[in-house]
């Protein structure tokens, strides 16, 4: 971005700052290819806020029960009230203004409740103004008739749309079926239910059209056992499937072995057991196009489970991003070592194994490949300088998350991690306890620093309140270029 357009941060970062009119002022004096990289206009410092980012829309209506804090403080209840307005307004701006409208390629909607504006057709008014929308979000508690309003105006107004997502619970479909080939649908609500409706069955007879086109699906809470016969084709040709709580996880064996063209497999909140163990030794020869390999648990996982994981991953040599958050003992993580100096092309690792005990984290490290770009680590250990030594290997890293559970001092980081472009400081593991003492965390400026990321809970505690201010000034009189 060139240096005279670069955006300055001051104090309008406060919820009630800029106003829309200068948004879009500073939008339209940016160049196309810098814009879409470079700048993201935020309106708070807990990313709750509404958020513009050129041709993505994204829209946050915070009713007055949605609790920020545990505590339920005054802030809460007093920040939700102008960033509501401020989405009304850009609704407003797009429905009277045919030109942005057209622009418009992506719309996210957060919504804590369903505010009687909607009732009012706001949104709709909005959406019958996007005739080029390529993708729309609803992530909320659900209203039934207000999203089979939605959906109705969307598959009449927006007949370009081809990413889909809104929470599949106790509501009905829409009056008709989507004539639109979507390549991308998510069904997961914002809070996971116990449905007894088959999900499949709802995607044949409300995405009939797109059963040929599918090829990104995320779904919860279903059973495996469930896919109908009709839908073998359509897993046959999905790219990236994610499954929040699956059950009978080794029936998904079956549709996958008619093609072999899955990229990307997400299995979240995954029990671990016989059904986890024999999908993934069964599933070693079916996926040999896999990139990218996700699986959480909640529970805490045997040794068995390890050997089958470890044993997938042996068999996926060609993975680029993995991602394990498997809570076990330390003493049995180094089961995963050997996999993980066989994936040779990894570029980005996150490994959370759980609030364990102390693990010696170099070990982990003179096993993992050294193209890696993306580290996420959140392992409980308590050599932290130790770690940013083994670290100067990695020439090709980029990114860094690691929990810290000692003070970072400006003389660790200059010292330590000047090859570093993006710099992300997590708080400790989420279900351990801070172990110093004093409780502060000096920040400082890494000479090449281009992104900084903290872990969202360093916001979410009222007793860190302090770092939301130390941070502020930190980035308002540092060079950056991205802050998420």
């Amino acid at each position: 971005m060139p240096s005279s357009l670069k955006p300055v941060v001051q104090e309008t970062l406060s919820p009630g700052g800029l106003p829309l009119e200068l948004w879009l002022m500073v939008m339209k004096l940016l160049p196309n290819r810098s814009a879409r990289s470079c700048l993201q206009v935020c309106r708070s410092w807990h990313d709750m806020a509404l958020t513009v980012l050129f041709r993505t829309v994204k829209l946050h209506f915070l009713g007055p029960g949605l609790a920020f804090y545990d505590d339920c403080s005054t802030q809460q209840k007093v920040l939700s009230v102008p960033i509501s307005e401020r989405s009304w307004e850009i609704l407003d701006y797009i429905a009277t203004n045919s030109t942005f409208g057209k622009a418009i390629k992506y719309i996210v909607v957060y919504a804590s409740v369903a505010p009687l504006a909607f009732e009012k057709l706001c949104l709709i008014k909005a959406l019958r103004c996007m005739p080029h929308l390529l993708g729309f979000e609803w992530i909320s508690e659900n209203s039934p008739s207000i999203i089979q309003h939605i959906q109705q105006t969307l598959l009449v107004s927006c007949r370009n749309l081809r990413h889909l997502r809104y929470p599949l619970d106790t509501m009905p479909p829409p009056f008709d079926p989507f004539p639109q080939k979507l390549t991308s649908l998510n069904l997961t609500p914002a809070e996971m239910w116990e449905n007894e409706d088959n999900a499949f069955w709802y995607i044949i007879d409300v995405f009939p059209s797109s059963l040929d086109t599918l090829t990104s699906l995320t779904l919860a809470c279903v059973s495996m056992k469930d896919i109908p016969t009709q839908m073998f084709q359509m897993f046959a040709r999905l790219r990236e499937l994610a499954l929040w709580e699956p059950y009978e996880i080794d029936a998904l064996l079956l549709p996958l072995r008619h093609e072999k063209a899955l990229e990307s497999l997400s299995l979240r909140c995954a029990d671990g057991g016989d059904n986890l163990r024999t999908f993934l030794r069964g599933a070693t020869a079916l996926l040999p196009r896999l990139t990218t390999f996700l699986l959480t648990s909640d529970e805490y996982i045997e040794s068995d489970d390890l050997n089958a994981i470890r044993d997938f991953l042996i068999a996926h040599p060609g993975l680029m991003r993995l991602h394990l958050c498997i809570y076990c003992p330390s003493q049995l993580t180094p089961i995963l070592y050997p996999a993980l100096a066989k994936l040779q092309s990894l570029e980005a690792l996150w490994l959370d194994t759980g609030p364990g005990e102390t693990l010696d984290i170099r070990p982990l490290l003179a096993v993992l490949p050294r193209s890696l770009q993306v580290l996420v680590l959140y392992v409980h250990h308590d050599c932290f300088g130790e770690l940013l030594r083994c670290l100067t290997e990695f020439s090709h890293l980029r990114s860094l998350c690691v929990p810290y559970e000692l003070p970072l001092t400006p003389q660790v980081l200059a010292m330590e991690l000047e090859h570093l472009t993006f710099v992300a400081a997590g708080k400790s593991v989420q279900y351990v306890e801070r172990g110093f003492s004093d409780g502060k965390v000096e920040l400082c400026r890494a000479p090449l620093l281009e992104v900084a990321t903290w872990h969202p809970s360093d916001f979410d505690d009222p007793n860190m309140a302090w770092m939301a201010e130390d941070l502020k000034s930190w980035i308002t009189s540092a060079e950056w270029k991205v802050l998420h």
